[in-house]
């Protein structure tokens, strides 16, 4: 990618072999790179409607390097189109650092992202609520992080002279973005809600992401403890791909969807089930930000 000199990178070439799979296929140069996570790949079909061609679909396992997810709810292909006149690279699920792959895999849509030439990148999640004021179903605009994960995403990444990857992180999400994110989403609930003139509270907040490595859910006494740190909800991704995103140079906004309570009995089936009817919103929610990608 361009610039590419000047930024950290973990040391392999896998973002350059995916990339030159991907420009054997396609002239496609997206602006964004969005990834959808757990049930939530429904969404690429609103990009799709308003897309002025079918664009290009390759799965996963036809990108060198890049694995195959394992997750139930994880389509494992990338689409490529134009969307109203902004081209947009979108992963249909993501590679987890649960699965048993170092952090270099589990921010590769980032960085496959960022050697297309996307700018920004939309990250959206199933997660658990922390917050007890945050009702199952609530969408949440991520404006910072807490990494329990156990490892830093740039651990062993290094700048072009050799010097390990000193990166700030003081605002990893771009606040303009999640600003604009806060008032789509309002929006469109408050467009859907009942207009006989009961009340009915707008589901979309903003919040703090807590990760953790998974994959076994949290006991009640880790979701407390996430709760005194001051996490809204709880998942086991977003973190790699934000910092290494942030660390390439590119404008982040994470989305994070409540499927449940954290603490509680839950089956990842639940969360898959819960996550489908988020599908809509976040669809909405880019294709109205398009113009800031």
């Amino acid at each position: 990618m361009s610039g590419a000199r000047f930024l950290p990178s973990p040391g392999d070439d896998v973002p350059e072999r995916v990339g030159d799979a991907i420009r054997e296929r396609t002239a496609i140069q997206p602006v964004a790179g969005i990834v959808l996570g757990s049930g939530l790949s429904h969404a690429v079909d609103e990009l799709r409607a308003a897309a002025t061609d079918e664009g290009i679909e390759i799965p996963y396992a036809d990108l060198p390097g890049f694995p195959p997810p394992t997750v139930v709810g994880h389509a494992g292909r990338l689409w490529l189109g134009e969307v109203r006149g902004r081209a947009l690279a979108v992963f249909q699920g993501r590679i987890h650092f649960y699965e048993g792959y170092g952090m270099p895999m589990a921010s590769i849509t980032s960085r496959v992202s960022a050697e297309l030439g996307a700018r920004t990148m939309v990250l959206t999640a199933a997660t658990g609520g922390i917050d007890p004021t945050l009702d199952p179903g609530s969408l949440v605009v991520v404006r910072d992080h807490v990494n329990l994960m156990g490892v830093n995403p740039l651990l062993g990444w290094r700048m072009p002279d050799g010097s390990p990857a000193f990166v700030d992180v003081s605002d990893v999400y771009d606040r303009a973005l999640a600003d604009d994110a806060l008032a789509s989403a309002r929006a469109f609930y408050e467009a859907r809600s009942p207009v006989n003139g009961a009340v009915v509270p707008v589901p979309v907040v903003e919040g703090t992401y807590a990760a953790t490595s998974g994959p076994s859910f949290e006991t009640p006494a880790e979701t407390e403890m996430m709760r005194m740190l001051g996490a809204t909800v709880v998942g086991m991704s977003t973190v790699p791909e934000a910092v290494a995103a942030r660390a390439l140079g590119m404008r982040v906004l994470a989305l994070s969807f409540a499927t449940n309570a954290a603490g509680a009995s839950v089956s990842h089936e639940e969360v898959l089930v819960a996550s489908r009817t988020a599908a809509n919103v976040i669809g909405h929610v880019i294709l109205d930000l398009l113009d800031e990608f």
